[in-house]
């Protein structure tokens, strides 16, 4: 807290001002920089374990065309329920966090309340954001999810309460806790 005062509880920024937008209760909404390191984290979290189970569906000898594509089906499965998962119960915790977001010292918080968004909530917003997560094993759909979640991921960059699509459609902010 400054020596001269401030809001009760203090500002990190000195004398209670804040630079740039706030969510409702005044805390600091995240830099659009911010997101895409901690994403990128996650990412990097999720393609181990992820690159582990493709490998083991789909094999490396004796694989013909019908059973490839029964094995990469059952391969897209176990990656959509895994991300999904992932993102639901971190995002949907009382903390709202994944990793990456730990990492990077921000949280995901209803733009109304300022709570917690809950897994249900926080299971549809990384579908909003990127709905290739269940669309990568249909080639055209795929793509086109893509270049959706491109620009889905790029909007906080113009928008003034620095809220991606999916984040308008269910209703939340990203906050920096630190």
């Amino acid at each position: 807290m400054p020596p001269y005062g401030g809001p009760p509880g203090g500002s990190p920024y000195g004398y209670g001002g804040v630079p740039g937008p706030v969510d409702v209760l005044g805390r600091p909404l995240a830099d659009w920089w911010q997101r895409l390191v901690a994403i990128i984290i996650d990412g990097l979290i999720l393609f181990i374990p992820l690159g582990i189970i493709f490998s083991a569906a789909l094999g490396t000898t004796g694989v013909t065309g019908g059973h490839l594509g029964v094995k990469v089906a059952i391969a897209a499965i176990i990656d959509a329920v895994v991300e999904i998962a992932y993102f639901a119960v971190l995002n949907g915790s009382e903390k709202g966090q994944t990793v990456g977001m730990m990492a990077m010292g921000i949280t995901v918080r209803d733009a109304s309340s300022g709570g917690a968004i809950g897994p249900q909530r926080a299971g549809m917003r990384i579908l909003a954001l990127s709905p290739g997560i269940v669309l990568s094993w249909v080639p055209l759909l795929s793509a086109l999810a893509g270049l959706y979640t491109l620009v889905c991921g790029l909007s906080p960059l113009w928008d003034s309460r620095r809220q991606g699509f999916h984040d308008k459609a269910l209703h939340t902010v990203v906050i920096k806790v630190r």
